[in-house]
């Protein structure tokens, strides 16, 4: 005999009449299924081991037949019947699950009720019922913290028919202090019942455990003492709760948590406010310094809250910052399907840990420093303010950072052990090489920042370079820099957007563009190739440095990026480059890979950066320091790891004949 699905519409009332009187009475509903043939209704209900107790890798029979055979009652393949909630919408909570199970001749032999309390532990009670589905037991289970674990229990658990009855009594010496019970009529579980009843209760078992709490809180505030939980719970010594250790601490919460909703540990140590720590012994320990660190990734899940939390040090990293954001991105890896985004069924799990540690709460104030950009995306106005937020910290910030010629984009390691000073060096000059300069040639330098490869190709080269910024600290770092080499016949530079470059006629012998064109946009970006061609002379050539991401990278490098550093940013796969280029009228002539160069060069950063903290947040203030932090250390794995590279591409404006002037060879390389 099968039981067919059925939903129960139900009343669930709790009553506690003492020490003080208390109701609460809610609308809800149950399934009832059978074992045997578990219904499937996809994310809006299902029926899961991890759920219940025993291996979550066993089904939800064979666990209960392993605890039937362990208390000497063997079903012989038996019906068993289940009343419970659903896994709904990712997330589940069921105080009370009860299974009435059959011999095989179709008599009931006994009823399990398994009870979950609120702490992440359950229990079952092994139950000989009468006739008329009464019992006694005694209470061994710690559920509610205003009453021992003492007394016993009076249950009416009649198996459901039409209609479901069940009622709970706890007994306690003098009295009868709470009483629990749930009715219900009951109704086929169409599809479209189970889709009507998931709307009318979305997320209900969240919400039950949500009520739990707050009458909680309410009878807490009404004077009741709590009563201390037993470290191990009175579990049937088999199960895995009976040696569980109780998870009282903050570091235990936020590592269940992260197990129970991600499905896996945790990739490095954490040190809670409390104290308390769980995770791995070695590497890099996570110090959450405040609660508030937690509000902030439930009102910014992933990047921007751990960014912000960081930023403001409500998070902090004892050890290798890089050994921290390594594990991180393994964790990712190992889960390419999901990564480690979050169910809504998840969410609303880590509210309730939030809500049981004391972290829910209005959302913090973002840091000062995270970029607040107006008008509309890459019109001019807007792209001079997301300049300005990053280039404009201070001349004095970046003289500290880079090397003497102020090159900021990667450099080019000729040989191992080479200083950055000299690979800059080695950088500018085959730029110059590869775009042929001879003296007295007319250069274009769009986006020129602080001068290096113009300053660079006059001096050397000696040709006319125009650069264009539009930053004002880099037009006056440069103008005092043209002035003080006595280079102002050679080197002009403009605060200038390169769309207002585009509405003159000037054009050039040769072009550049160093790391600029990822702030173009990919919406203006054939306008910038458009420019960048029709300012060169025919045979003229292009020499395009630019970052490139992987296909699966965020094009704008993520939201702390985004947020932080280079707002509006956008990057593409450089197949995507070579498209625009091409359609834009260029002849490709060679594309180099450069991004081991770049890994080795924001190391250099970083070693600067680290020996130098102290002064960089007397420049700009803590807050700015650890926002820097955070984007060299993670941009250099960014590239170690081939999410994002850096390419340099050399192009030719060939002559209408197909003429390029462009050598057989490659003239311009370097020895190894």
């Amino acid at each position: 005999m099968v039981t067919a699905p059925a939903l129960y519409d139900v009343d669930i009332a709790h009553v506690r009449a003492e020490p003080v009187r208390h109701d609460v009475r809610h609308r809800s509903y149950l399934w009832y299924v059978d074992l045997d043939h578990l219904p499937k209704h996809g994310p809006l209900a299902r029926f899961e081991s991890r759920d219940h107790l025993g291996d979550p890798d066993r089904s939800l029979r064979e666990n209960l037949d392993a605890y039937l055979a362990e208390n000497a009652v063997d079903l012989r393949g038996g019906r068993i019947t289940m009343l419970t909630n659903a896994r709904s919408l990712g997330y589940v909570f069921n105080p009370l699950t009860l299974y009435w199970c059959h011999e095989q001749s179709g008599e009931l032999a006994c009823v399990v009720a398994e009870v979950h309390n609120t702490y992440g532990q359950r229990h079952r009670y092994l139950l000989r019922t009468d006739d008329a589905g009464r019992v006694d037991t005694v209470k061994e289970f710690y559920v509610s913290p205003f009453y021992p674990v003492d007394g016993h229990y009076r249950m009416s658990l009649a198996e459901p028919g039409e209609r479901l009855a069940v009622t709970i009594t706890l007994h306690r010496p003098g009295g009868k202090p709470f009483t629990a019970s749930v009715r219900g009529v009951r109704r086929p579980a169409t599809r479209r019942a189970v889709a009507a009843a998931a709307l009318r209760h979305p997320f209900e078992t969240w919400l039950v455990r949500a009520l739990i709490t707050a009458h909680g809180i309410r009878l807490w505030r009404k004077g009741l003492p709590v009563q201390p939980r037993p470290e191990q719970l009175a579990a049937h010594p088999s199960s895995p709760e009976a040696t569980m250790p109780s998870t009282n601490t903050a570091a235990d919460r936020l590592a269940a948590l992260v197990r129970d909703t991600v499905g896996v540990d945790l990739p490095v140590r954490i040190r809670a406010w409390d104290g308390s720590e769980a995770g791995p012994q070695d590497g890099p320990v996570l110090v959450i310094r405040s609660r508030r660190a937690l509000r902030r990734l439930l009102w910014a899940p992933g990047e921007l809250g751990l960014a912000r939390a960081y930023i403001t040090g409500d998070i902090d990293v004892e050890g290798d910052l890089a050994d921290g954001f390594r594990r991180a991105w393994t964790l990712a890896r190992s889960r390419p399907d999901t990564g480690v985004s979050l169910s809504a069924g998840a969410k609303l799990k880590a509210m309730a840990t939030a809500a049981r540690l004391g972290a829910l709460g209005a959302p913090p104030k973002p840091p000062a420093s995270e970029a607040r950009l107006r008008g509309g995306l890459h019109t001019r106005l807007r792209d001079r303010a997301a300049i300005s937020h990053h280039y404009d910290l201070s001349n004095e910030f970046y003289e500290l950072l880079l090397d003497e010629s102020m090159a900021y984009s990667s450099a080019y390691f000729a040989h191992e052990g080479q200083s950055l000073a000299d690979a800059q060096r080695a950088k500018l000059d085959l730029i110059c090489r590869k775009l042929g300069l001879k003296p007295g040639m007319r250069m274009f330098d769009v986006g020129c920042g602080w001068g290096s490869l113009a300053l660079h190709a006059a001096e050397h080269y000696d040709v006319h370079v125009t650069g264009i910024t539009l930053s004002a600290q880099q037009r006056d770092f440069i103008v005092k820099r043209i002035a003080d080499r006595g280079l102002s016949d050679r080197v002009e530079v403009r605060l200038q957007d390169y769309r207002e470059f585009g509405e003159t006629d000037e054009t050039f012998d040769a072009v550049s563009s160093i790391e600029m064109g990822e702030h173009v946009g990919e919406g203006q970006y054939g306008t910038y190739v458009g420019i960048l061609f029709g300012a060169l002379r025919p045979t003229g050539r292009l020499l395009l440095q630019q970052m490139s991401r992987h296909r699966d990278t965020a094009p704008g490098g993520g939201a702390f990026i985004e947020s932080y550093i280079a707002p509006d940013m956008h990057m593409r796969p450089m197949s995507q480059t070579l498209a625009h280029l091409e359609s834009g009228g260029f002849e490709v002539r060679d594309v180099e890979a450069m991004r081991e160069h770049y890994v080795t060069t924001v190391g250099h950063w970083i070693d600067t950066f680290d020996s130098n903290w102290d002064e960089f947040v007397r420049l700009q203030g803590e807050e700015v320091a650890r926002v820097w932090r955070l984007y060299l250390v993670g941009g250099a794995l960014t590239f170690e790891e081939g999410r994002m590279g850096v390419d340099q591409f050399l192009c030719v404006n060939p002559t209408v004949a197909g003429a390029s002037a462009m050598p057989a060879t490659r003239p311009w390389a370097i020895e190894g």
